[in-house]
């Protein structure tokens, strides 16, 4: 049941205004979006169009995150800190998930390979959706802030990959192949960057302008992918047509979320729990795989009788569940350990050892950026 809220009053335990809810209820949908798709008994059109969606959900709201960061660092800290930040971020992002990937690969490399005698290779260039995101966090600054070159750049993501792929194959095969090649998936990354310029508009903050561009972008996009559609769009997320069509679906569901939830400050208690899960949607992405492994293997008997909708709707509201009962319960330890920790602490981290490497060659110290500071701060009164 939709309910309007006065955030202001007092008491009131509902969201804050400082946050964009729409980012972490569309984060909290690309997990449900995920779990659909890795639910072994398919539901027909709903698990088709869940596999895909989820990933490119995953790397769009993670652009859209990523000029969140940019924008923050740069109105609250020294510029000069925000490309190692942003590097080091992308870094970690990048690495934390090849840690087990690699403990598997030489597991399986020692273990097996005298046996079977398959040799598992282990391959740093593992596309999958957070190398993705790692790299756009890596690169994201080279490609200049503004409008138009978040567009341009995005466009010749698709036309690197057309050219890697027809004419630089042997030599950057590594750049187009895997599960989610770099190129051309980075496109949807740096799409979520143009969807934050959009957000950003003077023209689309009216929700009315909003609503009407979202919708035209939609109409449009089905038009384009009308005319150039297959019959197996899952193997299309990687081509023009479907990429502007998933990007269209998700900013129509972006614009909603914005105007009724952002906006007009309306109430819909699930969403409370998507937006909450939206929060750990990195440490999520693993805890609904080892979820479905626990539910699926012991009753894969009992939910194969089942028809697939009952079966679906099974598994995905006790995922579901698991996951608000432990973003509740993790909260309270500020999610110790969890990816988004990891990727905190990390990053501080390396800041930190970065800041004294800087000090140590260029003389820095604490009292003169303290009174830089100060300065500025002087300056800004004047």
């Amino acid at each position: 049941m939709w309910v309007k809220m006065d955030l202001d009053t007092p008491g009131s335990n509902y969201r804050s205004n400082s946050r964009l809810h729409a980012v972490d209820i569309c984060r909290g949908l690309a997990l449900l979006f995920m779990i659909e798709a890795h639910i072994s008994q398919p539901l027909g059109w709903i698990s088709n169009w869940s596999f895909i969606l989820a990933g490119p959900f995953f790397l769009i709201i993670s652009g859209f995150s990523y000029d969140l960061f940019l924008s923050s660092r740069i109105k609250n800290s020294s510029k000069k800190y925000t490309f190692p930040e942003s590097f080091f971020r992308g870094f970690l992002i990048y690495i934390i998930p090849l840690i087990p990937y690699i403990i598997v690969g030489l597991f399986f490399s020692s273990l097996f390979s005298s046996v079977t005698g398959h040799t598992y290779k282990i391959d740093l260039f593992h596309w999958g959706i957070f190398q993705v995101i790692g790299a756009g966090y890596i690169l994201g600054l080279l490609v200049p802030n503004n409008f138009k070159s978040k567009i341009l750049a995005t466009i010749a993501a698709f036309v690197i990959a057309y050219i890697i792929s027809n004419y630089f194959h042997e030599p950057l095969d590594f750049l187009i192949t895997g599960l989610f090649p770099l190129f051309p998936w980075i496109g949807y990354f740096l799409y979520g960057r143009i969807a934050y310029e959009l957000y950003q508009s003077r023209q689309l903050k009216n929700d009315k302008s909003l609503l009407i561009f979202s919708t035209v972008f939609l109409i449009a996009s089905l038009l384009i992918y009308a005319i150039f559609k297959t019959n197996m769009p899952s193997l299309t997320r990687a081509q023009f047509p479907m990429f502007l069509l998933i990007c269209s679906i998700h900013y129509f569901i972006f614009s909603v979320l914005v105007i009724y939830i952002d906006h007009k400050k309306f109430h819909f208690s699930p969403l409370d729990k998507l937006e909450n899960i939206g929060k750990i949607c990195f440490t999520a992405y693993y805890i609904h795989f080892l979820s479905l492994f626990v539910i699926q293997k012991p009753f894969l008997m009992f939910f194969t009788n089942l028809p697939p909708a009952v079966s679906n709707l099974i598994i995905i509201s006790i995922i579901t569940i698991i996951l608000i009962q432990i973003e509740k319960t993790w909260k309270n330890y500020n999610y110790k350990f969890g990816f988004e920790w990891l990727l905190r602490k990390g990053t501080e981290g390396f800041l930190k050892l970065y800041r004294i490497l800087v000090m140590k060659n260029t003389g820095w110290t604490a009292e003169g950026e303290h009174q830089k500071g100060e300065h500025q701060n002087i300056d800004r009164r004047i």
